[in-house]
């Protein structure tokens, strides 16, 4: 478990104790791109007393990002963000008693206060904008929140700084994800690097729920023990997904009348199965260089066709026309018991706060119990650079590692709070299942950087189709994918140099 995550971990657990005491929140949704899928006073810092220098077990350790003392003048920093994700705001108006908003807007004031400037946020929708303003020499953004193939392109393009080798930016902090931030770059280069405060690496999350009810009904062994004992696996999976799939009304034809194992859309729900039983589309080699080996790569093979025989083969996932991040008749179908599993984002959980039947959430399972750990994908994600146009890279450097430290000590902690109350995470089950799912969060380089090549070109279209013709499928696509990488290695070595 990384450094970052332990801390996440007793965050989780301090939200979970607080939760019955905190009011409910709204939730504002806004989704636009085809992978871009929120109430109480925002938590207070624990002050230790003089004899316990270490924070109790429950309470959140409360982390210091070590900044030197600034003062910018009332400098005005604005901040570029892209406006069709989930949580895209990185600054609020007012204080308006939801927890996430009040929480953000606390942060801001404090570290605008801190350092006397006066931040200001530009919100665009065309991806394009952020590498195109910073072409121009256009110096209005001092920090940039970007797509992460947009946060790829620019950095090829040495258009931003890399930001591990800025002087304030201190990446072994525990509010910077250090395994995270490595899987995403290239060589030892850290042109962009995941935080605290970038929410979406959360509300992208991948996750697993299960209802509770069908789960009892047909007298399943406890998914939770099974986690622990480090028997959740794809067979155990598939088992539990066949014998919930039934024909309702009896007319011989499955449909959405019907009573299914599995929902979900496949680019969230196959692709996530891939990833948690270990097979990556891009792994790294020794110097931390993109390679595709998937065609001969024989684990890659065997997940691969596991995956169709406990979702396809088995006839356990109800295959729709619906694709799209909401997926509403997946959702409506397992809000109606009538599915034993629904895989979904981590940030649609609360729109099922209102489900009759009570659920729980598990990580996915493991390709087989010699599997050591389960993995949790992110499938997308905004992240921050540094742009080279900045006014002052020393400023701006600090602003983000400052805005990163108490994102963790707050806005993480409100986060969680959210998501805490529903009806799933009101038991210590829960929060240990969620434990379990934030400990080994990953990133394929090739579901999120080549998604257009990879798994948009051919992988999810593969198990909505029903094709198992993978080496015919990676022979048409090595040639391209090759190049993308050897064009993207050649771009990053030289920007290190």
């Amino acid at each position: 478990m990384t450094h970052t995550v332990r801390r996440i971990a007793a965050l989780l657990l301090t939200a979970l104790l607080l939760a019955p005491a905190l009011l409910s929140c709204s939730e504002k949704t806004e989704n636009a791109a085809s992978d871009d899928p929120t109430s109480t006073p925002a938590q207070t810092e624990v002050q230790p007393t003089a004899d316990a220098e270490v924070p109790a077990e429950d309470e959140p350790e409360i982390v210091a990002d070590d900044l030197p003392e600034k003062d910018y003048e009332g400098f005005s920093f604005n901040i570029y963000t892209r406006s069709n994700t989930t949580h895209y705001a990185f600054l609020t108006e007012e204080m308006t008693g939801e927890v996430l908003n009040d929480a953000i807007y606390e942060r801001n004031t404090q570290i605008a206060d801190r350092f006397n400037v006066a931040f200001t946020e530009t919100v665009y929708s065309d991806e394009n904008m952020a590498q195109t303003n910073v072409t121009s020499g256009d110096d209005t953004f001092s920090l940039m929140n970007v797509r992460c193939t947009a946060a790829n392109n620019m950095a090829q393009k040495a258009l931003c700084y890399d930001i591990g080798k800025l002087q304030y930016i201190d990446l072994s902090k525990p509010y910077w994800d250090d395994e995270l931030t490595r899987s995403i770059a290239v060589g030892a280069s850290d042109f962009t690097a995941i935080g605290a405060a970038n929410l979406t690496t959360i509300d992208f999350m991948n996750v697993m729920l299960f209802n509770k009810n069908l789960h009892e009904q047909y007298q399943m062994d406890s998914i939770y023990d099974l986690v622990r004992e480090g028997k959740w696996t794809f067979d155990r999976f598939g088992e539990m997904a066949s014998a919930a799939t039934q024909d309702l009304n009896g007319d011989g034809a499955f449909d959405k009348n019907d009573q299914w194992g599995v929902l979900g859309v496949s680019k969230y729900l196959h692709c996530s199965f891939l990833p948690a039983g270990g097979a990556w589309y891009i792994k790294k080699d020794e110097n931390n260089l993109p390679v595709f080996e998937m065609a001969s790569d024989e684990h890659f093979v065997d997940v691969f066709e596991k995956t169709f025989a406990v979702l396809n083969d088995n006839n356990a996932w109800y295959n729709t026309t619906d694709s799209s991040n909401e997926a509403t008749e997946y959702h409506s179908m397992f809000r109606a018991n009538q599915g034993l599993f629904l895989v979904t984002l981590f940030y649609y959980i609360e729109s099922l706060r209102d489900m009759d039947y009570d659920f729980g959430i598990v990580p996915f399972p493991k390709y087989d119990e010699a599997q050591a750990d389960y993995y949790t994908r992110i499938s997308f994600f905004d992240t921050s650079i540094i742009p080279v146009t900045v006014p002052d890279s020393e400023m701006s450097s600090i602003i983000l590692e400052a805005l990163t430290c108490a994102s963790f000590n707050s806005v993480i902690p409100a986060y969680k709070d959210i998501a805490l109350k529903s009806k799933f995470a009101r038991d210590e089950d829960s929060s240990e299942m969620i434990d379990v799912i934030m400990e080994h969060r990953i990133v394929d380089f090739g579901d999120s950087f080549l998604v257009d090549s990879i798994r948009d070109s051919f992988v999810y279209q593969m198990f909505y189709n029903n094709n198992h013709d993978l080496a015919s499928a990676v022979k048409s696509h090595t040639k391209m994918v090759e190049k993308l990488l050897d064009k993207m290695v050649k771009a990053y070595l030289e920007g290190e140099g």
